[in-house]
């Protein structure tokens, strides 16, 4: 019996995507690099993105009614701060001290303790704000008044105590009285003082990805390998926010500088103020409704603010809700993407449902019915975004773990003995974050869009907090003064275009078969 020849087909080659083909020593994400660049409408708008980062990041250096720097005197400061003390501390103080003398209980012990704190800041700003000779003789003074209230322990000689305390009262009273010291002129950094200690965190994390990326090639190869660039980006931030608050100067958030400088009580030879120089909610009603100009470069809203300002803010406001929605719900659809992908079975079923449940609701009115219970705020927004928008990451991340898990690296590791959570978070995990990083940039935008259209409605950040949504919301009745809706408009629409033409270009580096 004759038999039939076997004829074997060629395996079709795979196609040949221009460039692709990674250059001698190019790691993967060097070849990712290398591919994203060639988008330069995502380059464009990764420079967009960056730029408005930034913007967000150094408001307070940007916009604002607060000098950046001062070489002058805070007059006015230290009279209000003298007033203060003599008015309103000392007196508190002796009170809680002829509580403490009645009761002897842990609540009257605990008063004397808040009122000698807040004394101590009263004072040490008197002090610092003394020329050097009065400096020294006010810090003895200031010793004598906290011995002599940290040591009454009632009966006779609590009263003893008290009319010693009254009397170094009255001798400071009349000896540092406003009108009879000598204040020393010295350079004041105000911004500084007013920074919470989430700007300091995220100034110092900006600084050092911006030095890290720029000067990255330079930087020693055993760096990058042992991971020590990662871990000071990760731990010096905390550090010099400690620091910051362990240091951090007196914050004076009630003075009007401008007004300050302009009646005399603050005297000043250099007062250097941002370049937009008004407040978020500083207002003048003689200049509501002005269009852009000169003076005003946005123009000003219904209560005569400057809308420049509160752009700028708005920006901080709109960003940070974006990325700390999106890191919310980035942990939550790795979590449960990871359990269901990695363990599969009847574990990967029920949450495989739980995940297709969630999807049913429609995620804006979903949104809408949480924070009708909800106080609106930005924490609030964050969270309720966060919660509701996992479920596309969940579905990527149990995707991967799917495709990944027979592959031979992963199968060797099992044959090892090497234990989950490793051959989880070390072998599959980082294997798998390419498509979720490019998910999180769709994401940033779909969350900036919803606080938008949140604030828009109402529902969104309270008011006067800046956001971009907010400002339409006040246009809403007043469509004539069309700067008050093209710029918050304008604003919305090229920062959730930059990041969804910054997730395509991602996606596309990342798979280039994608756009064939």
């Amino acid at each position: 019996m004759a038999q039939t020849p076997i004829t074997i087909e060629p395996i079709p080659a795979a196609p040949v995507v221009p460039g692709l083909a990674p250059l001698k020593g190019e790691s993967y994400w060097d070849l990712v690099l290398r591919q994203f660049r060639r988008n330069r409408l995502a380059v464009a708008s990764f420079y967009f993105v960056l730029t408005l980062s930034l913007i967000a990041v150094i408001a307070p250096f940007l916009a604002g009614n607060i000098p950046i720097v001062m070489n002058g005197v805070y007059r006015g400061a230290y009279n209000e701060r003298f007033e203060e003390w003599k008015l309103g501390g000392h007196p508190e103080l002796v009170g809680a001290l002829q509580a403490w003398e009645a009761s002897h209980t842990p609540e009257a012990a605990a008063a004397i303790t808040a009122r000698l704190t807040t004394i101590d800041r009263q004072l040490t700003f008197l002090k610092s704000q003394l020329a050097s000779e009065q400096a020294r003789s006010i810090s003895q003074y200031i010793s004598e008044y906290y011995n002599i209230a940290q040591s009454v322990e009632g009966g006779a000689q609590s009263a003893a105590q008290l009319a010693k305390l009254d009397s170094v009262f009255q001798e400071i009273s009349q000896r540092f009285d406003p009108a009879r010291v000598q204040l020393q002129q010295k350079l004041y950094w105000p911004v500084v003082s007013q920074l919470t200690w989430l700007d300091v965190f995220f100034m110092t994390l900006t600084a050092m990805i911006v030095f890290v990326v720029v000067f990255w090639k330079a930087l020693p190869a055993a760096w990058k390998e042992s991971g020590a660039v990662l871990f000071l980006l990760i731990s010096l931030p905390p550090v010099l926010v400690a620091a910051y608050r362990a240091t951090q100067p007196i914050p004076l958030q009630t003075m009007d500088y401008k007004q300050d400088l302009f009646n005399g009580r603050i005297e000043s030879s250099l007062a250097l103020f941002p370049p937009v120089q008004y407040g978020i909610n500083e207002a003048s009603l003689g200049d509501k409704y002005l269009g852009p100009g000169a003076r005003y470069w946005m123009g000003t809203d219904g209560n005569g603010r400057d809308l420049l300002t509160r752009m700028i803010w708005g920006a901080r406001i709109s960003l940070s809700v974006g990325f700390v929605a999106v890191a919310i719900y980035t942990v939550i659809g790795i979590l449960f993407g990871t359990i269901a992908g990695y363990f599969r079975g009847w574990v990967d079923m029920v949450l495989s449902r739980i995940i297709e449940i969630v999807i049913c609701f429609p995620a804006f009115f979903l949104i809408l019915a949480v924070l009708a219970f909800l106080q609106p705020s930005i924490l609030n927004i964050m969270i309720v975004i966060g919660i509701t928008g996992w479920t596309t990451e969940a579905r990527l991340v149990r995707g991967e773990f799917l495709r990944l898990n027979d592959q031979e690296f992963v199968l060797a590791a099992k044959g090892l003995g090497v234990s989950d959570a490793r051959i989880i978070f070390r072998h599959i995990l980082p294997n798998g974050l390419a498509p979720l990083l490019v998910s999180a940039s769709f994401g940033v935008a779909s969350a900036i869009l919803i606080e938008s259209s949140l604030s828009f409605l109402g529902f969104g950040i309270s008011i006067p907090v800046p956001s971009w949504g907010g400002i339409l919301n006040e246009a809403r009745e007043n469509f004539r003064y069309w700067w008050i809706t093209m710029f918050p408009g304008l604003a919305i629409f090229s920062t959730v275009t930059a990041y969804n033409l910054l997730g395509e270009g991602a996606r596309d580096a990342i798979d280039p078969r994608l756009k064939q």
